[in-house]
């Protein structure tokens, strides 16, 4: 597989691994930056797994900027609505 492919694949889940990062962290107060963590490590791992380290450095340039964006609208901060 390559990293072009893989790279669209993991956008395409995105919105479901945030889903799951947001019921992990569900409980826990201001915990964005906890859940765009465990989405990214997720993400790196299976990339790493699939493509080797170069071909994640190829996918996180673009998968890292999506995931920031996606978190700013699955995860809005309280403070930032008021």
């Amino acid at each position: 597989m390559g990293w072009i492919a893989l790279a669209l694949q993991i956008l395409a889940q995105l919105p479901k691994l945030l889903k799951i990062a947001e019921k992990a962290f569900d409980e826990e107060p201001d915990s964005g930056a906890q859940k765009k963590e465990m989405v990214l490590t997720t993400v790196k791992t299976i990339a790493i797994g699939v493509l080797g380290e170069k071909g994640w450095d190829k996918i996180d340039g673009i998968v890292n900027p999506v995931i920031d964006v996606m978190c700013y609208f699955f995860f809005p901060n309280d403070k930032k609505k008021k």
